[in-house]
């Protein structure tokens, strides 16, 4: 048996949710074996919540856009350069560290002998990123990958039509005890901002890290004065109210539970999103 996580979306700083999900573990380097794992992981995690879609991104993946999808393949445009290059080389190029960094020719090289570049792990402590002369932290812990691939995924509509239509996203290549950042935890991200209509705020630094002290300074919900709560406009929300959101669209209301509503937009297909969210966020009327 193995355990690996699910990248699922949350509209909370830290904008995601990992699932962690037992499954059973096929030896093995090749291909096909790392494909049954996927396949093991997905039929799990979907047994678990079959109302998730998942997807699958790495080298592996047998879904339409998976592969695309991967930091090995997805490409981030370098104004510098003058022309894109892959979402990983652009992430080991700038890399900064104690005893030495930017390694900038890491940009010209292809992706798995960026990320496999010795000085890398030869060059003392990590201290920061730089990207076109910009310094990023270290903290949040995945901010500079999560930055990089965001904005990849913006350059390129059709592939982040692909990563919208999906609620939970897998690296089966990514093992959390030795990494620190994945494809997959950036596409949930990419899917929650977008949710919350908050996706253009990734174009700047200063903005995308707002979101996260935004959130963290958000004090704990207290009662409002008035006497219509939230809690009671929750109860009068129905099944077929309209709902008008600001990514997908106009949708239905086909299901309401406790803290969530189960919308259908013709755009996406249905969608859980939370109860509070929505009041919040989204136009709900009768009809």
């Amino acid at each position: 048996m193995a355990e690996r996580p699910v990248y699922v979306a949350k509209t909370r700083a830290p904008f995601y949710e990992a699932v962690n999900v037992e499954f059973a573990w096929n030896g093995g380097f090749a291909v096909s074996q790392k494909q049954k794992n996927i396949k093991a992981l997905h039929a799990e995690f979907s047994r678990r919540f079959p109302e998730r879609r998942v997807l699958g991104i790495s080298s592996k993946s047998m879904q339409e856009g998976g592969t695309a999808l991967s930091a090995f393949s997805l490409h981030k445009m370098v104004p510098k350069l003058g022309r894109s290059v892959p979402v990983e080389c652009a992430y080991q190029a700038g890399k900064v560290f104690r005893n030495g960094g930017p390694y900038q020719d890491l940009l010209e090289v292809q992706p798995r002998e960026a990320r496999r570049d010795a000085r890398l792990k030869t060059s003392g402590p990590l201290v920061h990123f730089t990207f076109e002369g910009e310094i990023f932290p270290t903290v949040p812990v995945s901010i500079f990958y999560d930055y990089l691939y965001l904005n990849a995924l913006l350059e390129h509509e059709d592939l982040a039509g692909i990563v919208l239509q999906y609620d939970g996203f897998t690296d089966i290549e990514f093992n959390p005890g030795a990494g620190m950042s994945t494809q997959a935890k950036s596409a949930a991200v990419f899917v929650s901002l977008s949710r919350m209509g908050a996706i253009d705020q990734v174009r700047s630094l200063d903005s995308f890290l707002a979101l996260y002290k935004k959130a963290e300074k958000t004090p704990a919900p207290v009662q409002p004065e008035t006497p219509k709560t939230a809690e009671t406009a929750v109860r009068e929300v129905k099944e077929g109210f309209h709902v008008k959101h600001r990514t997908f669209g106009e949708g239905i209301v086909r299901q309401v539970d406790r803290s969530s509503f189960t919308i259908e937009f013709p755009t996406v297909g249905e969608k859980v999103l939370g109860q509070k969210w929505c009041l919040a966020n989204c136009e709900i009327t009768e009809s």
